[in-house]
């Protein structure tokens, strides 16, 4: 391996949350708006913008959380072995419920103050006395991993501490990559028919967890698979061959699911049987998702020296980019969206500058010790 295991592990979480940032953009052309920010662009956009920005929410949401649950599990049992499960359920309730308080009420509560003074705002039209403040937003996945850290340390607090690595055991191969995409793509297609209870969540204070919910399988997977993985290094174990072949087959899925996006949105007849192509997006998410996980393990392992360590550097401060930049969003949309320019330039401007911008400023808030301890 050319790049020490943590090293490649930060440098992959940069482009994750990088890319989280990068996703949520495109949400202030839509009908739900980014915490208020909407923008009229309706007029000057044709097909071809509704149906790529379509796809490439799909494309980056079908792996990113995904990775984040990953990762975030490969850590644990050796922290758990080396800290005991109290001190390290106490080091992870302050880690992440800290931020989770403090980013609701602070960092979310403004967000929503200030993007309903954007023109046009849909939240303009509740009333002050009663606007969706304390709303969890982006900050669902620290409850959620929270809820999974848990599950963990019960499993270790009933069975014992047994952590120990062993490289003996392969890491899993074909068979079991496509069996639990096939169980976890059924999965989610059965989680998304729940439609009335996501869409009611996500109208409730707990709205990032009505956007994401019907993952939680998969979720669940992939951080105790993370855990799993952790015993017997099988982030660095990956057979590469396999790795290649699912990557080249993810690919090919996303510009088939491409194709299709193109189509709906050019051909306003197919727009009945739009609910099938959802369907079929949520089975196909785990077969998307393990290619280009695994690639991403493999080429950060191969290549990551080329960086140095600036886009570690970058990881170390993407849990506080993550926190923070709801509210870095809004005020780079309501900055740049509303002044008439193109609404691609508008997408590319923004993601740019809300990256830098929460990663930079990340970066100075963990300057402070007691800051740098959560965050």
């Amino acid at each position: 391996m050319s790049v020490e295991r943590s090293l490649y592990l930060d440098q992959i979480k940069a482009v994750i949350v990088a890319l989280v940032i990068a996703i949520h953009v495109p949400m202030a052309f839509g009908d739900i708006s980014w915490i208020g920010v909407r923008i009229p662009v309706e007029e000057s956009i044709g097909p071809f913008f509704k149906g790529f920005f379509l796809w490439y929410n799909y494309a980056i949401n079908s792996f990113i959380m995904p990775m984040m649950f990953l990762i975030s599990g490969y850590f644990v049992p050796r922290s758990v072995h080396k800290k005991g499960v109290w001190q390290y359920l106490q080091g992870r309730l302050q880690r992440l419920g800290i931020p989770f308080v403090g980013g609701m009420l602070l960092i979310n509560n403004s967000s929503i103050l200030l993007g309903r003074q954007s023109p046009g705002s849909p939240l303009a039209a509740i009333p002050l006395s009663n606007p969706p403040f304390n709303s969890v937003i982006v900050l669902w996945f620290l409850v959620v991993l929270f809820a999974f850290d848990l599950l963990y340390c019960a499993w270790v607090w009933l069975r014992g501490d047994r952590y120990e690595v062993d490289t003996s055991i392969p890491a899993p191969g074909m068979r079991s990559w496509l069996i639990s995409a096939l169980v976890l793509g059924s999965l989610e297609v059965v989680m998304t028919m729940q439609s009335e209870f996501w869409i009611a969540l996500f109208r409730s204070r707990l709205n990032g967890l009505g956007a994401q919910g019907m993952h939680i399988f998969t979720y669940a997977f992939l951080f105790f698979l993370g855990c799993k993985s952790s015993f017997h290094n099988w982030f660095e174990r990956l057979d590469s061959h396999l790795v290649m072949k699912w990557f080249r087959f993810s690919l090919f899925l996303l510009l088939s699911l491409f194709g299709l996006s193109m189509a709906f949105s050019f051909n306003a007849n197919l727009l009945e049987s739009q609910a099938r192509l959802v369907f079929l997006g949520k089975f196909l998410h785990p077969f998307v998702a393990w290619g280009i996980l695994s690639y991403l393990f493999l080429w950060f392992q191969r290549n990551g020296d080329r960086f140095g360590k600036w886009l570690a550097t970058a990881g170390i401060n993407s849990y506080g980019a993550y926190v923070i930049h709801s509210l870095i969003l809004v005020i780079v949309l309501m900055a740049v969206g509303f002044i008439g320019i193109n609404p691609w330039l508008i997408v590319m401007i923004s993601t740019l500058f809300s990256i830098l911008i929460s990663f930079g400023l990340a970066g100075q808030l963990r300057r402070v010790p007691a800051v740098a301890k959560i965050l």
